[in-house]
């Protein structure tokens, strides 16, 4: 069973090499298909956006080999930014 999710909530996202820690930004699907948008920071401190989905027990990339879309300028994202990156989630 899929966690209860909405957008500003902290989501662990794992991978092969790495786990990750983000928060939902875009909860629109995930009701429907488990996909959920999520912001979190990379290994330069730029603040990312991608897709996970729910797999197995816990959320991963939909595609880790894809580029995620960097948000730190994107005005619509403001809030996400600078929560991921003070880590008050």
């Amino acid at each position: 069973m899929r966690p209860k999710i909405k957008i500003g909530y902290p989501v662990v996202i794992h991978g092969k090499d790495l786990t990750k820690t983000g928060i939902a930004c875009d909860a629109a699907a995930y009701e429907t298909s488990g996909r959920l948008d999520v912001v979190y920071v990379d290994a330069s401190f730029k603040a990312r956006k991608t897709t996970v989905v729910w797999r197995g027990g816990r959320f991963e990339w939909l595609d880790p080999a894809a580029l995620d879309l960097n948000v730190e300028d994107d005005p619509a994202m403001k809030a996400f930014v600078t929560t991921v990156k003070n880590g008050r989630y």
